[in-house]
């Protein structure tokens, strides 16, 4: 279960309590695509994403803010298909964001490197760098730890660099939802 930081609190109020509580009650996600089908706390995500009216529960200002935001949700909910069909659809730097952590996820690592590129410098690089949450200079680098640590974890188990990385990216995540739900 993974706690919301304090940085993303005020770009989440718009949020219902519903859709909170299930981000706050699903699992942290694995830098893979991970078995999602088990577990209440996906299972609420999951039920409160199908119910078709989402976008009531994000409470955006604008319908492209709502996909974006829904296309992040999925990927928390471990719905990496779901996620990509949104994403891949959206020919914003958000999208691409999006649609690059759901390769990395994956593991289509050159993929993913490839949406970082079209991504190019964003906010939520900088503020991932300035939280202190990655010490990786680049998406793309992080691409590289994220492909490293899934190899060693698949040899013996998670690791240090396994744990960093899903660090970062539950940061990542935070971050990109809280911008995407403020555009």
């Amino acid at each position: 279960m993974p706690n919301l930081d304090s940085f993303c609190t005020k770009a989440f109020s718009g949020f219902s309590s519903e859709l909170i509580e299930a981000i706050q009650n699903a699992p942290l996600p694995d830098l893979g695509d991970g078995s999602r089908s088990g577990g209440d706390g996906v299972a609420a995500l999951q039920t409160l994403l199908r119910s078709g009216d989402i976008t009531g529960s994000l409470n955006t200002s604008s319908p492209l803010a709502a996909q974006l935001c829904t296309s992040g949700l999925w990927l928390l909910a471990g719905d990496l298909d779901r996620s990509h069909r949104i994403s891949q659809d959206i020919d914003e730097k958000e999208g691409s964001f999006w649609h690059g952590i759901m390769h990395r996820r994956e593991g289509d690592f050159s993929n993913a490197k490839y949406w970082f590129r079209r991504v190019g410098k964003h906010p939520v690089i900088t503020q991932l760098a300035e939280i202190g949450g990655n010490p990786f200079r680049t998406a793309e680098e992080f691409v590289d730890e994220c492909a490293e640590a899934t190899r060693e974890s698949a040899a013996g188990g998670v690791t240090p660099r396994y744990a960093q990385c899903q660090d970062v990216q539950w940061k990542e995540w935070q971050l990109l939802m809280a911008h995407c739900a403020a555009l």
